[in-house]
């Protein structure tokens, strides 16, 4: 086997080594801790708070207002329901 062959196996271990040690989340528990952090604000909380709960807990930019209703609030706002 050659030294490339060699490292490339090695890594593959490794990386499906990490995988089984450190689970991808689901959608339901970003969700949960997106929605315990916005709780956390209260109503003082403002826009720009989502935006520093995506950093804290380093999702993309605009998932904790994805996930904290609000983009399905604005989108159907102006409709009649």
């Amino acid at each position: 086997m050659s030294a490339k062959s060699e490292r490339k196996r090695v890594r593959k271990e490794m990386v499906a080594t990490y995988i089984r040690s450190n689970p991808r989340e689901g959608y339901d528990e970003i969700a949960k801790r997106v929605n315990a952090e916005i709780a956390k604000l209260g109503d003082t909380g403002i826009f720009a708070d989502l935006t520093g709960i995506d950093k804290k807990l380093r999702l993309p930019r605009g998932t904790s207002f994805e996930m904290g209703g609000y983009a399905d609030y604005f989108a159907f706002m102006g409709e009649d329901v």
